[in-house]
């Protein structure tokens, strides 16, 4: 009995430990944005999910597991599936890799976890993120010795994800995650160290200056609200809590150095290393607090009259508060239609109303949507044309860029739902939200568990902030919420527990897994080959670019980033009819991407370079790449 204890007390370790190098190793490493990290993590994935369907003799999974996880996985395959009328075979390919890692993932979290194990599970998920968050908010405090400059970002928290609103959005999922521990742990110990994190993963999220990711906050803290049956104790617990994060976040506010669009290292390092250990000390101040709640709530005799009295007083401060908002800024409907006019204003304007300030603390406090509008329109009529089928995975960039009405690059229409609709139609999107709705509906069965409202609260903080941002494609990021959507599947077990599934499912799951794993490693192989020959480019070793691109061209022949890597290399030894030949294959394989156009335009000559070049600014009218080489490719000047 003691034996199997502790081989039960190491298991519940190791799922922590592994959960955290799940979340925080593809979040160092640029969030898994790129697709040389997509193969080795749906690889790890897939085979964690073989040996744990292979070595256990019952696998019981209950029906809402496995209509998540046909979901996602029919979501994945009509992924695949649209590359039959696809604009853009290449990128809907690239978009299956991606999708493959978070069903290998959703796989591998049911077939391991148990009920028993789903606070392990939660604190690898809380401390992966804590973990990344503290390393952001040192980027900020040390930037001597991490610290990166990067105009873009504008002195926005960006490290090591490399997007502001994907550590914002993490920061917030690891706030509610922490909130939950902190009320509901079972040891002290535990609750005292979650509520310390809280001084660190709110400033993080502040330094982010995200918008998007305080609504998520708040809304995923309203879902927590909601669903919990103990509201009193939650609220309780942040009414004592908030003070320390609070003071963090307003010291942090208070900083001009640390708060401005172009500080001066000396001045951001004294402010760093001056505003550290007060952090460090409402950290602690934090658990204190809560350990002092914990010991309260287990020596303090029940008293109903006390409670009913002090809920009473509560209800009665949120309704002045409201009553406050509604005298200060007018009914919802006001403050809506104000919102709206916002977030819908011209974007030349407001880029230079905000640029004119050198402090960032007031874009908290704007509704422009940064042309968030713009994109969704675009999607909304690339819908409208595709109604039922959609244009296909990964197609919306080359979309925008055909009909955009501004200078603005983008890469996703920043709505997951809408962009879903746009490329997979009706179907893609359905399935979606099959997969997506499926742990929710988990969540109100298993409420009373502890720490199901914080996972469903970071939950549902990431499916707001994905309606408004392009989360589904930092994969750390999504990686995370799928840790907490199965989390909420397994707490929303049967209490007498699912049947054990029979032997053609268990053999199902198997090779599903082992086929995408296999499909992993094909789509891995070549898109290490592109790195390797894009990093062979820049350092102009034109003989290894090509043995790389060839490589690309053998392992993925749908795709065209190969022949465009070869005719790249080609064209810059001057060797151009062969470089016309690779592009011209390129593009047989995309015709709608107008770098090979235009490519293909610099290695051509008289009017076959005008053609080209025309194509590539016809599906690109406002490139300012083309713009700086009109003469030469023979094209009129821009008139606008």
């Amino acid at each position: 009995m003691l034996v199997r204890k502790q081989a039960a007390g190491w298991s519940a370790g190791g799922l922590s430990v592994a959960v955290f190098a799940a979340v925080a190793a593809p979040a160092a490493v640029h969030g898994a944005y790129f697709p040389t990290s997509w193969g080795w993590t749906a690889l790890a994935f897939g085979w964690a999910t073989v040996v744990a369907v292979l070595a256990q003799r019952r696998l019981c999974l209950s029906g809402l597991e496995l209509t998540s996880l046909i979901a996602l996985a029919s979501f994945t395959g009509w992924t695949a599936l649209s590359a039959v009328w696809s604009q853009s075979k290449t990128q809907t390919v690239l978009e299956v890799e991606r999708d493959l890692v978070y069903v290998t993932a959703l796989a591998a979290a049911l077939a391991i976890a148990r009920r028993r194990t789903l606070s392990q599970l939660l604190a690898g998920v809380l401390a992966g993120i804590t973990a990344i968050s503290a390393y952001a908010l040192a980027t900020r405090f040390f930037p001597e010795r991490l610290g990166v400059i990067d105009d873009l970002a504008a002195n926005r928290l960006q490290q090591p994800l490399g997007y502001w609103n994907a550590v914002g959005v993490l920061a917030v999922m690891g706030a509610l995650l922490a909130l939950a521990f902190a009320v509901q742990a079972r040891s002290l110990l535990g609750r005292t160290l979650t509520a310390a994190t809280l001084p660190i993963l709110l400033p993080t999220l502040y330094f982010t200056f995200g918008r998007g990711a305080w609504i998520a906050l708040g809304v995923g803290a309203l879902a927590m609200l909601a669903l919990e049956t103990r509201r009193l104790q939650l609220v309780t617990a942040v009414l004592m809590l908030s003070p320390a994060s609070a003071a963090a976040v307003w010291l942090c506010s208070r900083s001009a150095a640390l708060t401005s669009r172009a500080p001066t290292l000396a001045d951001t390092t004294h402010a760093g290393h001056r505003l550290a250990p007060i952090v460090l000390g409402l950290a602690a101040i934090a658990g204190c607090v809560a350990l002092a709640l914990g010991l309260a709530e287990r020596r303090l005799p029940p008293l109903p009259r006390a409670r009913l009295v002090y809920a009473w007083a509560l209800w009665l401060a949120a309704l002045a508060a409201t009553g406050a908002i509604i005298v200060s800024y007018g009914s919802p409907w006001r403050i809506a239609r104000h919102g709206y006019r916002e977030f819908t204003r011209a974007p030349v304007a407001t880029s230079a109303q905000a640029v004119s300030s050198q402090s960032l603390n007031g874009r908290l406090f704007t509704f422009w949507g940064n042309g968030r509008a713009e994109l969704w329109r675009i999607a909304w009529n690339d819908l409208r044309g595709h109604p039922w089928l959609g244009s296909g995975a990964g197609t919306f960039e080359q979309t925008w860029l055909r009909e955009r009405p501004i200078r603005a690059q983008a890469r996703d229409a920043h709505n997951l739902y809408l962009e879903t609709l746009a490329e997979l139609g009706p179907t893609g999107l359905a399935l979606l939200a099959v997969a997506f709705g499926t742990p929710a509906v988990a969540a109100l069965r298993a409420r009373r568990r502890p720490l199901v409202t914080g996972a469903f609260a970071a939950y549902v903080a990431y499916l707001v902030h994905a309606g408004a941002d392009w989360d589904w494609e930092m994969t750390a990021v999504t990686l995370t919420a799928v840790f907490c959507g199965a989390a909420l599947l397994v707490a929303g077990r049967p209490d007498a527990g699912a049947p054990p599934l029979a032997f053609a499912w268990r053999a199902a799951v198997v090779a599903a897994a082992l086929t995408a794993s296999t499909c992993a490693f094909v789509g891995l192989i070549p898109n290490i080959a592109l790195a390797a020959g894009t990093k062979a480019t820049s350092a102009e070793d034109w003989r290894e670019a090509e043995s790389q691109a060839r490589k690309a061209i053998r392992w993925a022949p749908w795709s065209s980033e190969g022949w465009q890597l070869l005719g790249e290399a080609q064209l810059q030894q001057a060797e151009l009819a062969a470089a016309r030949v690779s592009f011209r294959r390129a593009i047989a394989k995309d015709r709608s991407d107008w770098n090979l156009w235009l490519d293909l335009a610099f290695a051509s000559t008289g009017q076959a370079r005008r053609h080209a070049a025309a194509t590539a600014l016809r599906l690109d009218p406002l490139s300012p790449e083309i713009d700086q080489v009109r003469p030469v490719l023979g094209l009129p000047p821009d008139r606008h």
